[in-house]
């Protein structure tokens, strides 16, 4: 068996290269921009299953006149700090981008700021949107309607997705704030996807088969029934995503959401985001709230270690690591990875930096 290579390249190269992909896909440079620096963060931070490996699939929609090159994103005031974003079905880096920045525009000036998006799409990583509220002193809460892949609780039928709960701290290092984003389900989905394309096997307990039968092969799971993380609770919080995420922003919902890494091109998706912004010295000033995140942080490191353990981090700590890692030697990627991407820039015209 032949040993599959891997390869290195600069974030901003990386960056370089899927932003003008997308400019070819008739995005303007500026939205470009932002999906590219979407997708190559979450490699940068060591989510590969939502980084430049799905560069390709949002493309496709836009080439497949299912998502909207050029959205006219209108944003209507509900409130003075309360808005409603309609997408119109611009990919959900973008849309989530903006209505991030007006939450905390608004979030500054009266304290809390929150936005329902709809006519949107499948938005990648929710820390990039966190991110955007920590670096600007606020807390914040992103939510998400996705398509089905988990059963509610007692159901043997995907129908909920595993829309993850994410929030997001500043701390007293404004490099590595508190971000604690996870998916409904036992495993990233986006992780079935890649081991199916690459045929490889998954653990057991992550999935069922379109027949309700546990399976370790990846493409029957992607296209079978996830299982959420901790029973029940991570099914109702699935639920919970569902309603928050697309009943109450007037998007998809109750299963009605398109699989976008699917092959289903039948119409737009219409996801789904809501967010929540706070400032983060709206009860006491900033320096304060910063003092106490360090130190419940530093109290929780001090406790007794678990067996096995030799340190104890805090959620978003570990990606800020991988972040200094690959800085200093650069994204890793595997063969197919870099495949899809050199046959990606072949077909809009764009030359592959590997």
């Amino acid at each position: 068996m032949s040993i599959k290579k891997n390869y290195k390249i600069k974030p901003d190269k990386l960056e370089k290269f899927i932003s003008t992909v997308y400019e070819k896909c008739k995005l303007s440079k500026k939205h470009a921009s932002i999906v590219a620096k979407g997708l190559v963060r979450a490699d940068v931070r060591g989510v590969w299953s939502h980084g430049v490996v799905r560069a390709p699939i949002y493309c496709e929609r836009i080439l497949k006149k299912v998502a909207n090159p050029k959205p006219k994103i209108k944003i209507k005031k509900i409130q003075r700090n309360i808005l409603h974003v309609d997408g119109n079905n611009g990919l959900g880096f973008i849309t989530s981008s903006i209505a991030m920045n007006e939450c905390v525009k608004v979030a500054k000036k009266y304290g809390v700021g929150i936005a329902g998006i709809y006519n949107s799409n499948h938005f990648g990583m929710a820390a990039n949107y966190l991110e955007i509220a920590t670096k600007n002193n606020c807390i914040a809460w992103v939510f998400t309607a996705s398509s089905p892949a988990l059963p509610p609780h007692g159901a043997m039928a995907a129908h909920f997705g595993t829309a993850p709960f994410a929030f997001g701290s500043p701390t007293g290092n404004k490099n590595k704030p508190f971000i604690l984003d996870m998916a409904c389900s036992a495993v990233a989905r986006g992780k079935l996807k890649f081991a199916a394309k690459s045929g490889k096997k998954i653990p057991f307990g992550l999935a069922l088969d379109k027949f309700g039968k546990p399976t370790n092969d990846g493409a029957k799971a992607f296209e079978g029934i996830m299982l959420p993380f901790g029973g029940m609770k991570g099914a109702g919080i699935s639920w919970m995503m569902d309603i928050i995420g697309g009943i109450f922003t007037g998007a998809n919902h109750s299963g009605n959401v398109k699989n976008q890494f699917g092959n289903n091109f039948s119409g737009p998706a219409n996801v789904g985001h809501f967010m929540i912004c706070l400032k983060a010295d709206l009860f006491q000033n900033k320096n304060q709230f910063l003092k106490k995140m360090e130190y419940g942080i530093k109290k929780v490191k001090k406790l007794k270690l678990a067996k096995n353990f030799k340190e104890i981090l805090h959620p978003g700590e570990p990606e800020y690591r991988k972040e200094q890692m690959i800085k200093k030697q650069g994204v890793i990627l595997s063969e197919d990875i870099v495949k899809d991407l050199n046959e990606l820039g072949d077909s809009v015209g764009v030359k592959s930096p590997f």
